[in-house]
């Protein structure tokens, strides 16, 4: 019989340690990825491609095993016996990796890939949302849980912002890598990462740390405190209190060589040309210009066009005035690249390339006996404040100048032709407003997450119930760098402000303080996403089979899920300059499920489990409409799992079901609106040249040089639900009792992902996606111009498969114990069909897809310890192979021949390997103190040099795949009382 029962998640006690690789010598990082190659085909040759992460049992201090209820099932049984994959990580594991958030360990997970980083919000709509992504397969695939309970997702549909949970009041982490689940949803189609907190009486404890990198900029620091009170069987009652504040520096693109301009030198490696690769925009200081003027025959009449009734409106590109004026020459920090008398603004040189963030939070925990009934009640309580804030380039500024102005006549007028000139409707002045400083966005979140329920058994079930709310709001504010088009076109009507004049800094001083003025600070928008839950579980014994005693379990759960987002006036009424209105919405669902499952030990040896659930999702209530869009959507799902124990030092295990996941509210009845401008800079493609000269907005092309182009977002009630079918086999071999040998093989299937056409892939396939290129009414200017929608869409299929593996070997050296563990994914199979069809397939590994993301074939992390009494030292590695980077065309011109301008050249490079190590020396003088200095990037490896320009506004390296802070140095302590 089992001694003591609790619903501790089973823990690994050879958990993994975070690691980064590195060295600078070429010759070493060679021999590094041979010997990595090597190893894994020795590996896969052996047979062994299987499963991954022996779970071992816990025991009570008399011996005797606890049952307990593990990630990824309803069932309590022993820890060893879980039949799927679960990679656990306790306290020490997550303090032997140097990081301060629960976004840095996360992402240091082999098993994870395609998350979203903190960096993401340096112009790349990340909103300071971070994530977690297994198996590269996405964030909205993921489930992630606290204490096996979902929270408020940061967005109308599943996704969790890891911002909002406190590092400082984890026990461990668990992370169930095999897709879908009856417990806790089907929608889990990757995995589940389960964040289980701290509980029970434990002593007064204060945590402080401070980091900071070897180079100026992002350093951290963090402090907190917690208590444990009461012991539940002595005193009937158990609570945890816990309080934490982090924040982080910003990292401006100046402190790093790498990051330090979109103006980069470099050679082509194959025949050693100089060239340039170019990231500047055509909104430069002082302005580029262009003049709008209706079109004449030969005889000089205006062209009217039939379907308008209006003049047809032709476009000219003209010379900078600014550079015209200096000998063709353009202001500092400005460049002709194309030799179009353009002048380009260098404007990745000026942002924040890792944002500053801060973060307080409280948790508690709590557990009381219900008289002498054996039940107990429990609560858990989690309270965030997290703020990103991150720093663009200044803001982008097209406006419209009157033919009668000043302006006009002085810079632009000497440019046109007499019949140009007699036919002007408007100049357009292109101008980057520097003297206003960069744009700068505040991203708030406040995240509130309080459980409730009873425990107990009861007719012979194990039951646990228990209701849900939580919340999650998160504001836009404005900081600085936003002018007011009302205020900004008054100061340019009343001659204040002359855009062509003046290089940067060198405005006069009343003119600086009368474009400051016309500047907007405050919030922008603020979106809530409330959840409001009940659900329900037991398991119990059913009957007896030849290996044991057979386990039911079953349970339900409903929860109502609203999201609103609500615009300030400013945003509503369109009033920033070259901003578009922006609408509120407000949706509410419905999402009711339940589940059964059954675990039949068939023998001694073998095990088997099926469950079966049945998942119903509402149609999206529109609250401000009365409307019911889409419609309500109903599945059942199933998975079957067996383990199969040859010997007591080898087992084998296997795993297949389905999944299903409906899109997201915002996805499917959100309202077309602003997206900002594209990432990379594309020649106007709806042209003869192209095919595309019958299109209808073809004459939008006219006159339009390279540039950033206009994008909405929006909505798609057609969109039709997801679904999967995932399978997994493993293995676990302990051949002596020092070394630790597990596999998992794994596929995962999706069929009609949903997700947006990439911009990349609309301006290179302009026929296919013809339908979502649309228009863009400029308020500042009155014109019309060319756009494009980034709409979601059932792209077809998405087939992922991989090699999870873990080695752990622990031996007694000198007077302690050396612990190595080797643990990593190896991707085999990452495609997708290309959006809009269900036969052409594409792929991302190992490459830069047209999704503008990188699939890496092999992630692997490496640790080893030393410990004895006093100290813990530790050295971690991290590795991650190179890819073909994005293809730059000569037509895409984005590299140069250097001191050619207009010279567009072709190349595609290859992306090295990226390989850190860290170091770390845990010191503990007294037996309630503990001291800790560590080396991040102990060979401090500049991120790899890259051709991406898409996404956020980082260049020279992705930010994604890298860390800018370089080589950083930390401390910290903790003292027990």
């Amino acid at each position: 019989m089992f001694k003591k029962e609790n619903k501790l998640l089973a823990s690994n006690k050879l958990s993994q340690n975070n690691c980064r690789l590195y060295h600078n010598n070429k010759e070493f990082q060679m021999m590094i990825e041979n010997v990595i190659s090597r190893s894994l085909r020795l590996m896969f040759a052996g047979g062994m491609a299987l499963s991954m992460h022996a779970a071992y049992a816990q025991e009570t201090t008399d011996g005797t095993m606890q049952r307990v209820e593990v990630t990824g099932s309803s069932i309590k049984r022993i820890a060893s016996e879980a039949s799927l994959p679960v990679q656990s990580f306790n306290q020490k594991d997550i303090k032997k990796t140097g990081v301060t958030t629960v976004t840095d360990f996360i992402q240091q997970i082999p098993a994870m890939q395609g998350f979203s980083v903190a960096a993401d919000s340096v112009g790349g709509g990340g909103g300071g949302v971070t994530t977690a992504s297994i198996h590269d397969i996405g964030a909205a695939y993921t489930l992630v849980l606290l204490n096996g309970r979902r929270l408020a997702p940061s967005n109308s549909g599943t996704t969790i912002d890891l911002n909002s949970i406190p590092l400082a009041a984890i026990e461990r982490v668990e992370v169930l890598t095999d897709g879908a689940s009856a417990l806790y949803g089907a929608d889990a189609i990757a995995g589940v990462v389960n964040f289980i907190l701290k509980k029970g009486a434990s002593p007064l404890e204060i945590n402080a740390k401070y980091s900071r990198p070897e180079e100026k900029g992002g350093a951290s620091n963090s402090v907190s405190i917690s208590k444990g009170f009461g012991d539940i069987d002595e005193d009937g009652y158990s609570i945890f209190v816990s309080a934490s504040h982090d924040e982080q520096k910003s990292l401006k693109a100046a402190q790093r060589s790498f990051a330090k301009s979109g103006i980069i030198n470099f050679n082509d490696p194959k025949t050693g040309k100089a060239l340039q690769f170019i990231n500047g925009s055509s909104r430069s200081a002082p302005a580029n210009a262009s003049v709008n003027y209706n079109r004449t025959d030969a005889n000089g009449n205006v062209v009217i066009n039939p379907e308008t009734n209006k003049p047809f409106v032709d476009s000219v590109n003209l010379a900078n005035p600014y550079a015209l004026a200096n000998g063709g020459k353009c202001a500092p920090s400005n460049m002709d690249f194309y030799g179009d008398g353009n002048c380009y603004f260098d404007s990745p040189s000026t942002i924040e390339i890792n944002p500053e963030s801060k973060r307080d939070s409280l948790f508690s925990s709590g557990t009381v006996k219900l008289g002498k009934t054996g039940w107990q009640g429990f609560y858990d309580f989690a309270y965030t404040e997290a703020r990103i804030k991150a720093s663009i380039a200044p803001y982008p500024a097209d406006f419209s100048i009157s033919p009668n102005s000043p302006l006009f006549s002085k810079y632009l007028a000497s440019q046109l032709s007499p019949s140009q000139l007699a036919n002007a409707v408007s100049g357009v002045a292109k101008y980057r407003l520097s003297e206003m400083g960069n744009r700068v966005y505040d991203y708030g979140t406040k995240a509130t997450h309080l459980v409730g329920g009873v425990e107990g058994s009861a007719f012979g079930w194990d039951i646990n119930t228990a209701v849900t709310y939580s919340k999650n709001k998160q504001t836009q504010d404005y900081v600085s760098g936003f002018p007011l088009s009302d205020k900004f076109n008054a100061q340019i009507d009343a001659g204040n402000i002359d855009p062509f004049a003046y290089p940067v800094g060198s405005m006069p001083d009343a003119m600086r303080q009368a474009l400051m003025g016309t500047g907007f600070s405050g919030t922008y928008n603020t979106q809530t996403v409330e959840m409001k839950g009940v659900d329900g579980r037991a398991s119990r014994p059913v009957f007896s089979l030849p290996g044991g005693t057979a386990m039911l379990g079953v349970g339900a759960d409903f929860r109502n899920t609203s999201y609103k987002m609500q615009q300030a006036d400013v945003a509503r009424q369109a009033q920033i300059l070259f901003d578009n209105q922006q609408v509120d919405s407000e949706y509410a669902r419905d999402n009711a499920g339940a589940y059964a499952e059954l675990m039949l030990p068939i023998s001694k040896k073998l095990e088997m489990t099926g469950s079966l659930r049945y998942d119903q999702i509402g149609a999206i209530d529109d609250k401000l409409t009365g409307k019911t869009v889409g419609k309500k959507e109903n599945a059942t799902t199933w998975k079957v799992s067996g383990k199969y124990s040859a010997t007591k030092s080898l087992m084998f295990r296997a795993a297949a079901g389905t999944g299903f996941r409906a899109a997201s509210m915002q996805e499917i009845a959100g309202p077309l609106e602003d997206w900002g401008v594209t990432g990379g800079n594309y020649q106007c493609p709806l042209t003869a040249a192209n095919g595309m000269g019958g299109h209808p907005l073809a004459g939008y092309c006219s006159g339009v040089g390279r540039q950033q182009f206009e994008a909405f977002q929006g909505g798609n009630p057609d969109l039709k639900p997801e679904t999967s079918k995932q399978w997994s086999i493993g293995t676990v071999f302990e051949p002596i009792k020092s070394l630790s040998m597990s596999f998992d093989l794994w596929n995962v299937e999706i069929r009609d992902q949903v997700t947006s056409v990439s911009e990349s892939l609309i301006f290179n396939n302009p026929a296919k996606y013809a339908n979502l290129f649309t228009t863009k009414h400029i308020s500042s200017t009155g014109l019309d111009v060319l756009a494009i929608k980034l709409l979601p869409i059932n792209i077809g299929k998405v087939e992922n498969r991989g090699i999870d593996y873990d080695f752990t070997h622990k031996m007694k050296l000198l007077d302690g114990r050396l612990t190595t563990r080797l643990m990593g994914t190896y991707l085999l199979r990452s495609r997708y069909t290309t959006p809009g069809t269900d036969d052409q397939w594409e792929t991302s590994l190992n490459r830069y897809g047209s999704n503008d993301k990188v699939s890496f074939r092999n992630i692997i992390r490496a640790t080893s310890t030393f410990e004895t009494t006093k100290f813990t030292h530790t050295l971690s590695a991290s590795y991650r192979n190179g890819y073909t980077d994005k293809e730059q065309t000569v037509d895409d011109c984005a590299v140069i021949v250097a001191g050619s301008p207009g010279e567009c050249y072709g190349i595609q490079l290859e992306v090295p390997s990226y390989t850190t190590f860290d170091f770390q020396t845990a010191y503990r003088p007294l037996k309630n103190v503990e001291i800790t200095g560590g080396i991040l990037n102990l060979f401090d490896r500049s991120p790899p040099f890259t051709l991406r320009n898409t996404g956020s506004h980082q260049v020279g390296y992705n930010p994604s795949y890298s860390s800018a802070l370089g080589r950083q140095f930390y401390l910290s302590g903790s003292y027990k009382f």
